[in-house]
């Protein structure tokens, strides 16, 4: 018979992705540690836009894709020909649904990222005076501003969404293990002391920055998804239960 484990995952996830958790004798219980409220100001937007000679377009989330998508709807006149940069695959592979093909780096992170950006950049010859516009949120996190900013380029952080945090805490003892996918849910936590109540089930992070902030946090080991993705980390974490 196979071994069933509770987890607690701190966002929303798919019909599809709980119906993999359950294949995989996971038992979830989903309480999202943040809400996402997006900008409905689109006019700041376009002057961004129009005060950039040669915009380049980077997205660290697909809640800045999302608001992209939305402002494109509302009336917002992007560049027939877009240079767009993504951290990762889920958000290139949002930007395409949407019909704009992005640019990501070997190693997706922001710090991956902003070294992509840099050394494509530096050596083009058709690419003049860029200014890169971040597509973001307001708890965003600073690494990429910095290395883009140190190698002397425009950055413009193009704040379109609000992360509003909910009180999260560990309130019940039955679970083995508890997923985070931002750094944002792992302050949701610090902030409801969740961290110093009660039984401390296993951590498990969708990637290194994350990860890195959950571990500060948390004081203790931090298992990292081999590579980001809802559907790896519950892979992930099913074996590492089982195997436990």
């Amino acid at each position: 018979m196979k071994r069933t484990h509770n987890i607690l995952i701190t966002r929303e996830i798919t019909d599809d992705q709980l119906a993999l958790a359950q294949d995989l004798g996971l038992n979830v219980l989903v309480e999202p540690a943040i809400e996402i409220e997006f900008r409905d100001n689109w006019l700041s937007v376009q002057s961004v836009l129009k005060e950039a000679d040669t915009p380049v377009f980077v997205f660290t989330s697909q809640n800045g894709v999302e608001a992209f998508d939305r402002f494109r709807k509302a009336g917002v006149e992007f560049p027939e020909k877009m240079l767009v940069y993504a951290v990762g695959e889920k958000s290139a592979k949002r930007l395409k649904e949407i019909g704009v093909d992005a640019i990501i780096p070997e190693k997706q992170t922001g710090v991956g990222l902003a070294g992509k950006i840099i050394s494509d950049l530096e050596g083009s010859d058709e690419i003049n005076n860029p200014t890169v516009l971040h597509f973001c949120g307001d708890r965003r996190r600073d690494e990429l501003r910095q290395l883009l900013t140190e190698a002397e380029f425009t950055v413009k952080d193009v704040v379109v969404y609000k992360t509003v945090l909910k009180q999260m805490e560990f309130r019940d003892a039955n679970y083995d293990a508890v997923l985070f996918f931002s750094p944002s849910a792992v302050q949701a936590y610090r902030e409801g002391g969740g961290f110093r109540r009660g039984k401390h089930p296993e951590l498990f992070a969708i990637g290194t920055t994350t990860a890195e902030e959950l571990s500060i946090e948390s004081g203790r080991h931090v298992h990292i998804s081999p590579k980001p993705g809802t559907e790896t980390l519950l892979k992930f974490t099913a074996q590492f239960l089982n195997d436990g």
